[in-house]
């Protein structure tokens, strides 16, 4: 059976299909829409749930980096104007547990004492109601720091190496030296390894959330215009807002993806959302729980926030709502660290 390749991948259509014919659209979207030059593997058929909603969908590797298929919404309802709607009064209601100079200058300017003060603060931190058509498209499962190009994996356990070896070895030594510096017995006992290395122009490297591998990447001082560039001669796009926005939400009319609820605590239901904090969206993307960068989109809209958490739920989670638009302006001749932003790949499935 023949399938049309732009209607099955409108995301109503797409739940209706039998999994014989998603693979086949699969297929077609791998075929005609990603480089010949590029190449394709670990192709792989996932369900994905977040607080009630599910989506079946495909995942691949396309140069070794992880993608996801995320099916179109040609209605898709973007933004949000509904203040605090939603939100239960614990979650704004109170003082935070310390306060800094960025918390003040916001209550000098919302005063953040009442439901309308919040209601105004909540829906100015984000992009405007609209409606928009988004296409279905290929999306980075995780998001890359700027300026860098990934070539492999560490094992922190083995230490080896896997990927581009001859990329690797112009900076293996620096790398591995990093985790040989002269220690005490007693220090070695409170070392912790680095969630992150950094040497500009040479090397990036993260270490994986709750994982023993780090993720290495080559670098290259990058701005915005460079890094556009790049990614147009990588044959890929970077996310506009609007589908950073529907990758992130499925355009359901949640705050966050993961529902209303923000108070993580010690007790089992603070638990289980932090649990669902971390976890895969609908699309089985990943977005950082840590507000310790932004992402970057096309149109030099910063989403996520590089921001200190106060101790105050609703304040502390809302640059995590999936329609939060930074007040942070970046300039597009400003070089851009790969600790400070972040960027996610796509590639559109568009009948131009």
């Amino acid at each position: 059976m023949r399938v049309n390749i732009f209607e099955a991948l409108e995301r109503t259509q797409w739940k209706k299909l039998s999994l014989e014919l998603k693979t086949q659209v699969m297929n077609q979207v791998l075929k005609y829409f990603v480089s010949p030059l590029k190449k394709i593997s670990a192709v792989s058929y996932q369900q994905f749930e977040l607080d009630g909603v599910k989506c079946d969908t495909f995942e691949c590797l396309i140069d070794g980096e992880s993608f996801v298929l995320v099916p179109g919404n040609q209605a898709a309802i973007l933004g949000w104007e509904s203040g605090i709607q939603g939100i239960s009064r614990n979650s704004w209601d109170q003082n935070p547990a310390r306060m800094n100079e960025t918390y003040q200058k916001i209550v000098q300017s919302y005063s953040l004492k009442t439901a309308e003060d919040w209601d105004i603060f909540v829906n100015e931190s984000m992009s405007p109601l609209r409606k928009r058509a988004i296409a279905p498209m290929l999306v980075q499962k995780r998001s890359q720091p700027v300026g860098t190009t990934y070539i492999g994996d560490v094992d922190l356990i083995t230490g080896e190496f896997s990927g581009d070896l001859e990329a690797f070895r112009s900076f293996e030594k620096m790398f591995y030296g990093y985790f040989k510096r002269s220690q005490t017995f007693e220090e070695s006992l409170r070392t912790e390894v680095p969630v992150e290395i950094f040497e500009e122009n040479k090397f990036y490297a993260r270490l994986f959330e709750k994982s023993e591998k780090y993720a290495v990447y080559t670098h290259e001082t990058c701005d915005f215009h460079h890094l556009r560039k790049k990614i147009d001669e990588q044959l890929f796009d970077l996310l506009s807002e609007d589908q950073w926005e529907y990758a992130v939400s499925g355009a359901t009319r949640k705050l966050f993806r993961w529902g209303n609820d923000v108070e993580e605590d010690d007790s089992y239901y603070g638990s289980q959302l932090t649990k669902k904090i971390q976890q895969a969206n609908v699309f089985g993307l990943y977005f950082s729980p840590h507000l310790d960068h932004w992402e970057l989109t096309n149109a030099m809209y910063l989403k996520l926030e590089k921001l200190e958490k106060l101790g105050h739920p609703l304040y502390d989670h809302l640059p995590l709502a999936s329609y939060y638009r930074s007040r942070e302006i970046l300039a597009a001749d400003d070089p851009m660290s790969p600790r400070d932003f972040r960027f996610r790949k796509a590639i559109l499935i568009q009948n131009n």
